[in-house]
Formats: structure tokens, C-alpha cells, sequence
């Protein structure tokens, strides 16, 4: 009887594991991006700051535009790269919810009150969740990004360090604070639903 008890046990541990290293597996995806594009950034700058050197000052004018235009392609692969970050919480939370509770489940995971509605009915609250705060602030961005391209007020009210009507600015170091923390949200969420081998 005990062994089949630890069996069980180590097989519900496992698909835990499971989702979390699908989850963090696509996190190390989007960070080979992030590296992929500020290692093209940095090679790009020293190759236009060599250039530069041996250029009278009216074309290094010309040039500066260049290094405008890299500083924008690096600010839109730290948007891209929270809103891939909140993508692989949002889409790994709708396949949990598929795989214990059928694939009408899954609809839940897009809209956070839904969500929270959903889990309260299976007795899970969805902000007892380690790491909820940093998902909640995720999903918060993601939205700013996409639907306003500033700090919103839902963003602003709960969390301080963004300012409404603001630029978003730091994204890179909001990912890194922010990245650890999917993968064992992700695990947190699938012991609260304690999900099985099916």
C-alpha cells in the first residue's frame, strides 16, 4: 500500500514538473531572443562607431540615426519579450485547465476575473498562488504594451513603480525581475490544482 502510494505521489509531482519545465523552457526561447538582439544591437554600434571615426562630422550626423534606429529595435524586443513572457503564463494556466478539467477549461485562462471566478469554484484562490503578484503585474503590462503603449491606470494603482500616462521604460529590467518567477508560478499553480496523470 505504500509504495503505491509514493507512485502516485511521484507521478502527481511530475506532471507539476512537467508544466513548469514547459513553461521554462519557452522563457529560455525568449531570452536566446533577447540575446540574439542585443548581441546584433552591440556589434551593429561598434561597427557604426568605428565607421564614424573615419567620417567628417556632417555624415556622423547621418549615423546617429542609425543608432537612434538600434535603440528602438532593442526597445521593442523588451515590449515583444513581456508580452512572449505573459504568453507563456497565460497559455501554460489554459493547458493545466485543459488537462484537469476538459478543454472548456482552457477559455478561462484569457480574462483574469474569469479565471479567478473559475478557481474559486475548484476552492483554488488564484492570489494564494506564489508568485501571483508578479503574473498579476505581467498580464498588466502585456496590456499596457499592447493596447496603450504607456503605463495605464490599472497598472499604476497596483503597482507603484509604473506611473500612469508614463513611457514604459525599463522593460528590460522589469523582464529580468519578472522571468524567474513564471515558471514557479506556473508550478504553484499546478499543485493547487492538483493535477494528476490522467
Amino acid at each position: 500500500m505504500a509504495s503505491a502510494r509514493k507512485f502516485r505521489i511521484s507521478k502527481t509531482r511530475r506532471i507539476r514538473s512537467y508544466f513548469r519545465r514547459l513553461a521554462d523552457g519557452e522563457c529560455d526561447d525568449i531570452d536566446r531572443f533577447r540575446e540574439h538582439v542585443q548581441d546584433g544591437s552591440t556589434t551593429r554600434k561598434r561597427a557604426l562607431e568605428k565607421r564614424a571615426q573615419s567620417l567628417p562630422p556632417e555624415i556622423q550626423e547621418l549615423l546617429a540615426e542609425d543608432l537612434w534606429e538600434l535603440d528602438r529595435i532593442s526597445c521593442l524586443a523588451d515590449q515583444l519579450s513581456i508580452v512572449g513572457l505573459y504568453r507563456v503564463a497565460e497559455i501554460n494556466t489554459a493547458r493545466m485547465l485543459g488537462h484537469g478539467f476538459g478543454k472548456a477549461a482552457m477559455s478561462n485562462a484569457s480574462y483574469v476575473d474569469r479565471l479567478e471566478k473559475f478557481l474559486k469554484r475548484k476552492n483554488v484562490v488564484l492570489a494564494s498562488v506564489p508568485h501571483f503578484p508578479a503574473i498579476n503585474e505581467l498580464r498588466l503590462l502585456n496590456n499596457a504594451i499592447k493596447h496603450a503603449g504607456r503605463a495605464t491606470k490599472p497598472l499604476s494603482e497596483k503597482y507603484r513603480r509604473w506611473r500612469e500616462g508614463e513611457k514604459l521604460k525599463r522593460l528590460d529590467k522589469a523582464y529580468d525581475r519578472l522571468r524567474p518567477k513564471v515558471p514557479v508560478y506556473i508550478f504553484g499553480l499546478a499543485k493547487r490544482l492538483k493535477l494528476r496523470y490522467k
